[in-house]
């Protein structure tokens, strides 16, 4: 039995119900083949001062690419593809498509549950100060090659990190 944490979800939540942030999340995603779980997971450690580096990195990436691949990518674009075909007028339709959503965040949280474990089993002990402004999610973005008008503008959106802490 997985223990029940929930401090990475809790913060995406917070995080992409901010305005202007779930726009642009989705615009990385959809451009610039960015996964928003692990966006997400980035800022998260960020605000735990627990650092990336490549090896960190290739481990969540590694740790949840299966899974993202096979179900939370499959779910997205079933629900994509119902609207592009059906648009959002019948009322039945939209109800498949609310369960569809449905069942792509409960694969979402599954994914970033996940992740939060494989965080948490690394033995950082976190350090005030010792990352500068979101360093982890710089470190993605950047290992990803968006470029740096991209990267301010999702950082901008972010805001500081002291005010994401939970």
């Amino acid at each position: 039995m997985q223990p029940a944490l929930s401090g990475l979800w809790d913060f995406s939540l917070e995080l992409y119900a901010r305005p202007g942030v779930a726009d642009a999340c989705l615009h990385l995603q959809d451009t610039q083949a960015i996964n928003v779980n692990l966006l997400l997971w980035c800022a998260w450690l960020d605000t735990r001062a627990i650092a990336l580096d490549e090896v960190r990195l290739h481990s969540g990436r590694k740790r949840i690419h299966a899974w993202d691949e096979h179900y939370v990518v499959p779910l997205r674009q079933l629900r994509r593809r119902m609207k592009a075909e059906f648009g959002v007028e019948d009322a039945a339709i939209e109800a498949v498509r609310a369960q569809i959503k449905h069942a792509e965040l409960l694969a979402e949280r599954q994914l970033q549950l996940w992740l939060e474990i494989l965080a948490t089993s690394w033995d950082d002990k976190p350090e005030i100060n010792r990352l500068t402004d979101w360093h982890n999610l710089r470190f993605y973005l950047q290992h990803m090659n968006v470029t740096e008008a991209a990267i301010a503008q999702i950082l901008a959106l972010f805001g500081s990190q002291s005010a994401c802490a939970n």
